[in-house]
């Protein structure tokens, strides 16, 4: 086991501790004990990766009768380092592709590509609207349609995805209200609008985006589909 923590006090103080497999046959990686903030993974090659990225875990001991614990980052010891996010992306990837029915397996994906973007931060800005937002704000959103990626292009995780906010950016760039051109966002209004959804569109008309030289050719997919 490469992941390992230990009872700090009570009864049990120096008992070891292990991630801990829930009845849903996942792990459980998070940086706070809310459960809006579990990050639910299918494996421990995808769980370690996550540690290393600064997640805490849910963890237990089959030999002991306390619930599971949450146990902070720097209370975990790692010891594989090879099984980093670079390492699992691509077998999430993968499983997805195998299996795009899957809610569990989109689930995974979704989580370790955030974590990836987010490289080890607990909050970052939106790359519409440059809001700093904690990370349960925030999704990694594919700029060119997932399912229309060729497999290079799925693997190009760092350049085909970016972080977009919950707070409205997402769905206006799935949805094709905005697209972006030369790095600015531009608004479509080639469609029926209402006077908040025109509002929200000009709000974010003109704004640049950072990764426009490493994305710019699936922006542009995206604004051949919004024109």
């Amino acid at each position: 086991m490469s992941l390992q923590a230990k009872v700090s006090r009570g009864e049990y103080e120096g008992t070891p501790l292990f991630p801990h497999l829930h009845e849903d046959g996942m792990y459980v990686a998070t940086r706070t004990r809310y459960k809006a903030d579990y990050v639910r993974v299918k494996n421990l090659e995808q769980l370690e990766a996550l540690v290393q990225q600064g997640y805490g875990a849910r963890m237990s001991n089959p030999d002991i009768p306390n619930a599971p614990s949450f146990i902070v980052n720097k209370n975990i010891e790692v010891s594989d380092q090879a099984n980093n996010l670079s390492k699992a992306l691509p077998k999430a990837i993968e499983d997805l592709d195998l299996d795009p029915d899957s809610v569990t397996k989109r689930r995974a994906e979704q989580s370790l590509l955030r974590a990836f973007l987010l490289n080890g931060r607990e909050h970052a800005p939106c790359i519409l609207c440059s809001r700093d937002l904690p990370e349960n704000m925030l999704v990694a959103a594919h700029i060119k349609k997932r399912s229309k990626c060729s497999t290079e292009e799925k693997l190009d995780f760092g350049n085909v995805a970016a972080l977009m906010c919950k707070l409205g950016c997402d769905d206006l760039f799935e949805k094709k209200y905005v697209y972006v051109s030369n790095g600015r966002l531009v608004g479509n209004f080639n469609t029926t609008l209402t006077e908040p959804l025109r509002d929200a569109i000009k709000a974010l008309e003109g704004n640049t985006v950072s990764n426009w030289s490493s994305s710019e050719r699936y922006y542009a997919w995206h604004a051949k589909q919004s024109t």
